[in-house]
């Protein structure tokens, strides 16, 4: 009987085969009307930079437009620090950019640290001019009063998106601290869960943090902070770090997502929801070439137009006046000491409180005639959207820099460091790393282990420039754009007429010839360090110098450059060759110009098919490998081909860079780090390579003597004298 029900039903619906299959359609259908896709268009970090720029990469507000317009169920937010950094923003104190983001269709965005820049109560008129609410659940008065909404609900195609703000509490000191005197930043977490519950509570299908956290170690607490301690959050979209995350980061379920900032990017996160739950987020990145083909909102470009225009008799505003030619001439500012770097300095010490400042000649772009100062003069001599930082440093990070700044004279960087607080006697006969004679803060000597409050700008103090010793340093305070704090200084003097002080001057080091060595308890930074005696014999050789006069960074990454210069060095190949530099990124007068032509010459490196060398790019331990068994062979240096025992990451060694390995390793000349693992994709250290050439020294020399012993056993020829013949004797 169930053998017979069962047939039956496979006959009926064969039968019906062709009415079941529009019934399968249909509820096909209506399971996909219970699915809904609603996107995320995000910006962060724009700092103004509104317009776009093919050059510069920004891919401006005009496309941006464009596209979200095409994206259905799209909703466009900002993550914060968008209302300055630019003349477009900061001439109107952000109300152009409030503008902007109102003609572009913003639905919200969260105040970033910059987005204090013109003071709080600025801020909340701002935020009254907007058509879109601006979020800080976790910003208040000291007195409790609220003027930010904390949250909003934004309902796109049937979807509740429950949208709150964070903001970051170093908006107190990466912001003028006046500018949030009496603004109290309530914890981030705890604000979060109360947020999470009452957007819960309001029927939130999908909750979206918007905040201005970001990721940097040195924030106390970051977005991925938030993800992990609080439950809910279906996506964080992010500013303040400048991270790029192209496929996003997915922390305890909760996706973050962020673009590098300048509008370089757009962010794009797709929310799929199925019967009101979510079931799949994704995150990526859209940069100027996806936008290549899409056209400018002529809207928008027309209002940027006008913007700019009306910004015409602002940049005409005379602000003061100067008795000299402030010099920003290229030639001098990338070669020594001028007035206008003085200039800058002295207003980037005054602003930051700061014991002495530091900035980069490559950031001075003309000088300013005598005569009447406009704020459009003061632009164009610094174009770029800079802005003063105030670090805490050490003593020997500040040689650290001075070396480094100093290390091309007396050819022209961009690089020269323009100082303030301090004077720096240099000799440029020295060694590069060498140089510096004395360094004296108000009259006394620089303390290596001291510290010290620097001022430098935002580009120096993330190791731009090659300034890498700033990098990670502990920041203090952030403020406004060069070009405002200097026009701000020239306009409170009224009139000036700064002069180059001596600030910079070149010395010769007493009791010293050139490249003649340094006490070995120079080196702060070696003390107990394994490799310590290696580097003072390696020092005391000549083949390598610190880099500063305190400091030898043993850890250090060692980069293209500084391989090929220690094994010049060790040949006395470090001086003028007769081939010609072949590279264009390999500057006349470098350092390691010489020792670069001479490895190419001896085919112990090469350059990159866009013929560039790359001399500041890092080396990996079996990039290194790969050089250094090239220079054995040039040496034919005697060594065994016997196999060694294999390391245990030996599938991970490139089989370009073994053949090399294998005799280094008999040789000794390297071998592995801990347990037995060679790291061959790890960057090599200073240390790392102080050890090979002392290795390579030492086998050199054994090899030298052995050659000496070979040619004094070999039997030499003697003259035997002629005998006379027997027949003519007699």
């Amino acid at each position: 009987m169930k053998k017979t029900y069962i047939s039956m039903l496979l006959a009926l619906t064969m039968v019906f085969g062709a009415i079941a299959g529009p019934a399968q359609v249909l509820a096909q259908e209506a399971t996909a009307q219970h699915t809904k896709t609603v996107t995320l268009l995000h910006t962060n970090d724009i700092h103004g930079h509104a317009t776009a720029d093919e050059k510069g990469g920004n891919i401006g507000y005009a496309k941006v437009k464009t596209y979200a317009d095409s994206i259905p169920n799209s909703v466009l937010i900002d993550a914060g620090d968008v209302l300055h950094g630019t003349t477009l923003a900061s001439i109107s104190r952000g109300e152009s950019i409030v503008a902007l983001m109102n003609a572009m269709g913003y639905k919200a965005m969260v105040p970033g640290n910059h987005d204090y820049n013109y003071g709080y109560d600025r801020l909340i008129e701002l935020a009254g001019a907007a058509e879109f609410p601006v979020l800080a659940a976790n910003v208040i008065r000291s007195t409790g009063q609220r003027d930010l909404k904390d949250q909003t609900m934004i309902e796109v195609d049937g979807v509740k998106i429950g949208m709150f703000g964070l903001s970051t509490e170093e908006s107190k000191t990466k912001s003028n601290p006046a500018n949030t005197e009496g603004i109290l930043f309530l914890n981030p977490v705890e604000v979060a869960k109360a947020q999470v519950k009452s957007l819960k509570e309001k029927g939130a299908d999908v909750i979206v943090a918007d905040v201005h956290l970001g990721v940097d170690d040195s924030t106390e607490i970051k977005s991925t902070d938030i993800a992990k301690a609080v439950d809910g959050i279906d996506v964080i979209i992010d500013g303040h770090s400048h991270t790029e995350m192209p496929d996003g980061r997915m922390v305890n379920g909760t996706l973050i997502a962020q673009t590098g900032g300048h509008l370089k990017q757009l962010g794009e996160v797709n929310i799929t929801l199925r019967d009101g739950k979510v079931i799949t987020k994704s995150a990526t990145l859209h940069d100027q070439e996806f936008f290549k083909n899409v056209k400018e909102d002529e809207k928008i470009l027309a209002m940027i137009a006008g913007i700019e225009e009306a910004n015409k008799p602002y940049l005409e505003t005379v602000i003061g006046k100067t008795d000299v030619v402030l010099d920003g001439e290229r030639e001098h500012v990338r070669t020594g000491e001028t007035n206008l770097g003085n200039l800058l300095t002295d207003a980037m010490l005054k602003v930051t409180g700061a014991d002495v400042a530091i900035t980069n000649g490559g950031g001075i772009r003309a000088s300013i005639d005598i005569g009447e100062i406009t704020r459009g003069e003061v632009l164009t001599s610094f174009p770029f959207t800079n802005y003063p930082v105030k670090l805490e440093v050490k003593g020997k990070d500040i040689l650290a820099a001075l070396e480094y700044g100093l290390d091309a004279a007396p050819e022209a960087a961009g690089k020269f460091p323009h100082v303030a607080g301090m004077t720096v006697k240099y000799d440029p006969k020295q060694a590069a790393g060498n140089r510096i004679i004395e360094v004296k803060v108000k009259s006394e000597a620089l303390d290596p282990d001291k510290t010290y409050t620097l001022a430098t700008n935002d580009f120096m103090a993330v190791g731009g420039d090659g300034y890498k010793m700033f990098a990670g340093k502990k920041k203090l305070g952030e403020y406004n754009l060069l070009s405002e704090v200097l026009a701000d200084y020239i306009a409170e003097a009224k009139v000036v007429s700064p002069k180059t002080e001596g600030r910079m001057t070149v010395g010769e080091k007493s009791g010293e010839k050139p490249g003649e060595k340094t006490p070995e308890e120079v080196f702060v930074d070696i003390k107990g360090h394994w490799a310590e005696d290696i580097i003072m014999s390696v020092y005391n050789d000549g083949y390598f110098t610190g880099v500063t006069r305190a400091t030898f960074e043993p850890d250090t990454k060692i980069s293209r450059a500084m391989l090929v210069t220690t094994l010049a060095r060790l040949e006395g190949q470090d001086k003028k060759q007769d081939a010609k530099n072949p590279f264009p990124d390999v500057e006349k007068g470098k350092w390691y110009e010489n020792a670069v032509v001479w490895a190419v010459e001896n085919k112990l490196v090469k350059g990159y098919e866009d013929k560039s060398f790359k001399p500041e790019q890092n080396v990996s331990r079996e990039e290194m490998a790969a050089i250094l068994g090239r220079y054995v062979d040039m040496k034919k240096f005697p060594v065994t081909q016997q196999m060694p025992a294999p390391f245990a990451d030996d599938a991970q060694i490139a089989k370009w860079a073994k053949e090399y390995l294998i005799p280094l390793q008999n040789m000794g000349v390297m071998n592995g780090r801990e347990q037995n693992r060679f790291y061959p994709k790890d960057s090599a250290t200073r240390a790392e390579l102080a050890k090979v050439i002392q290795k390579l020294a030492q086998i050199k020399e054994a090899n030298a003597a052995n050659d000496t012993v070979n040619k004094a056993d070999k039997p030499q020829a003697v003259e035997k004298p002629v005998e006379k013949s027997a027949k003519k004797a007699a």
